[in-house]
């Protein structure tokens, strides 16, 4: 049977990629870090008052990879005296002491709220660092799990340090349509493999024309894809075959772009046609069974007093490593948001159908963390075994 698929070509080029402004080589700026909350200073002159080999290295308190990070560098700057270590957060000073309250640390905290060093240096994700010599010359610009004793040795003997880092300060989908289309459009199916110049993401439309009708998923595992088609977590994913290779960010054979529009009169049937399409598209396959996995059961605690409806009239929702906020939100969205946080599928025993205000707060990215925040509002978890539904991959 043959296939038939409207696809979009993009144009060599036609994606702007930003070049990074400061780089290996560079002289640092006439520029003062501030905000410094836990050192002899609160300000630091790069240029004239830095007397050591001085890492930048770019984290939150949101960020789970960037904990054990920071207790490495913690770890190098406690072994070599000639090195200093700032760690630089977009996060208010505020947050930051309620971090070092429950994990001091002998690095250097700074804020930088508007993340204007990160944007300097055309970082493309945190957990990435500027390394810079006692002359204030930007020495390379790295991955910071890359850094490790013998790196620092190199760099203390003068020796030449290949850069690491992604930097670009790739474009986002809410600046730029990468496939430029326009609400006329009635079907359209778009598939691709990696492409530069904007960072992996999806994105819905909701309340445009196309809300309902179209999704765009950016440089994604196939893993997200199925996930997406399949409305299951990413705990709820079964693989027969090795996970890197149908999943790896940090191989781009394995990230995929994809935009599907649908016609009006098929929006009910939208996940139904993207399985379908990814059925032919995918280079490997999925199938949804059932299938008794580890879960954790949200429920309320037995004295949590009720819960009062949102008198909002808008539904708003975020979160990130710090927590989640809601405004008029039904429970999925949270109950995914848990799960995420949790590494399990999460099952709602919770009673609760109405729109709710929810809003979670944990100082540290840790299981230990977002349970106690769910405790602050009344619920609680309890792990056990459930017959859930899981997507399948295979070859």
């Amino acid at each position: 049977m043959r296939i038939i698929l409207f696809v979009l070509l993009i144009a060599a080029g036609s994606i702007a990629k930003a070049q990074p402004l400061l780089k290996a080589g560079d002289l640092f700026p006439d520029y003062v870090i501030r905000n410094i909350i836990n050192a002899p200073v609160k300000q630091l002159d790069v240029i004239s008052e830095n007397k050591k080999v001085l890492i930048l290295n770019f984290w939150g308190t949101w960020c789970a990879p960037c904990l054990p990070e920071m207790d490495s560098l913690a770890k190098l700057q406690a072994k070599n005296k000639g090195i200093q270590i700032i760690g630089i957060s977009n996060e208010d000073t505020d947050r930051l002491k309620k971090y070092l309250k429950r994990k001091p640390s002998f690095l250097w905290l700074a804020s930088d709220t508007g993340y204007h060093l990160y944007k300097t240096f055309a970082f493309n994700y945190v957990g990435q660092s500027a390394i810079i010599n006692t002359q204030g010359r930007i020495v390379a610009l790295v991955r910071t799990d890359s850094i490790n004793q013998q790196l620092i040795s190199k760099l203390l003997r003068n020796e030449n340090i290949a850069s690491s880092a992604e930097t670009g300060n790739k474009r986002d989908l809410d600046e730029v349509d990468p496939f430029a289309v326009d609400s006329t459009v009635q079907f359209q199916v778009t598939w691709s493999g990696y492409k530069k110049g904007i960072g992996s993401m999806n994105k819905s439309y909701w309340k445009t024309p196309l809300d309902g009708r179209r999704k765009t998923f950016f440089n994604v595992c196939i893993t997200n894809l199925f996930r997406e088609a399949y409305n299951v977590s990413y705990k709820q994913v079964i693989y027969e075959m090795p996970e890197k290779a149908v999943c790896d960010f940090n191989d781009k054979n394995t990230l995929y772009c994809f935009d599907l529009i649908v016609k009006p009169s098929q929006k009910d049937s939208f996940f139904i046609i993207m399985r379908d399409l990814l059925s032919r598209l995918s280079p490997v396959k999925a199938r949804l069974e059932k299938r008794k996995v580890p879960v954790y059961v949200l429920s309320r605690e037995d004295s949590a007093a009720d819960w009062k409806v949102s008198e909002a009239k808008e539904t708003t929702y975020g979160f990130s490593g710090q927590g989640f906020k809601g405004t008029a939100i039904k429970l999925t969205p949270f109950v995914d948001y848990v799960s995420n946080e949790l590494g399990l599928p999460v099952v709602d025993e919770t009673g609760l159908t109405g729109q709710y205000d929810i809003v979670t707060e944990n100082v540290l990215r840790t299981a230990e963390d977002v349970k106690a925040a769910l405790k602050k509002i009344g619920l609680k978890v309890e792990k056990t075994e459930r017959e859930m539904d899981v997507v399948v991959v295979y070859k």
